[in-house]
Parts: C-alpha cells; sequence; structure tokens
C-alpha cells in the first residue's frame, strides 16, 4: 500500500508551518525580553510609494514588496525561499538575486533614514527590527 504523493505534500507542508509557528514563538518570547520590536508607522501606497513620517519614498517593485512583506509581519523571519517566491516571484532565483534584493532594501532603509535595519538570521533568513 503507498501513500499518495499528495498526503506527503500535505505532510511536509504542514510539518513546514509548525516549524515555522515554533520560530515565531521563539523569536517573539526573545523580542519581549530585549524590547525590540517594530512598529507598524509606515503606510504602503499604491505605485510603489511608501508614506513615513509625512514624506513619500518610491521604491524599485521588489524592495517595495519585501519593505511590504517585513512591515506585515513584524518580527518574523522571512526564510530566503520566502524573498524567493514572495518578492521576486521566480522559485528557479538564483541565491546572488536574494542577496541583491536584500542589499538594495537595506540601502534604501539607510538612505531614507527609517530607524530600521535588516537582519541576518544565520540559516534562517531575514528579519526587520528597529534601531
Amino acid at each position: 500500500m503507498s501513500v499518495l504523493p499528495e498526503k506527503i505534500a500535505l505532510r511536509r507542508l504542514l510539518q513546514n508551518y509548525v516549524c515555522r509557528l515554533d520560530e515565531t514563538i521563539s523569536d517573539l518570547m526573545s523580542s519581549e525580553l530585549t524590547g525590540r520590536t517594530v512598529p507598524a508607522s509606515c503606510r504602503f501606497c499604491n505605485d510603489n510609494i511608501v508614506a513615513w513620517q509625512d514624506r513619500q519614498h518610491v521604491f524599485s517593485p521588489s524592495t517595495y514588496t519585501l519593505l511590504k512583506q517585513f512591515f506585515d509581519a513584524p518580527n518574523m523571519i522571512l526564510s530566503k525561499e520566502d524573498v524567493r517566491q514572495d518578492v521576486l516571484c521566480d522559485d528557479d532565483a538564483r541565491e546572488g538575486s536574494v542577496r541583491q534584493c536584500i542589499s538594495a532594501a537595506r540601502k534604501e532603509l539607510h538612505r531614507n533614514e527609517y530607524p530600521y535595519r535588516i537582519e541576518t538570521i544565520t540559516r534562517k533568513g531575514y528579519r526587520l527590527v528597529a534601531e
């Protein structure tokens, strides 16, 4: 008797969600202990515009999407796979493409004086934190 491929895929998906949930809970607990939170003070408009402190900044589409992902889920870790699928919309994007996207977002945050930075979590992904 063989297990259907759909069941295997579903089991892997559920295991991935449980693993992520555990990581998110532990990250939230550690952020509460250290007092690091990311307030959602930015407003995302159409045409890749982010409004912050009565100023508007236009970002490239990938940077805009990445920042929106971060601000929609404060303190959540985005894996490289998440960036590949949700931001770059390409499952076959190379490692360099993900790094370029993160680097561009970091530069834009610094250039526009946002009080946030993108932190690299070794072997897990990236997280937006307040400075």
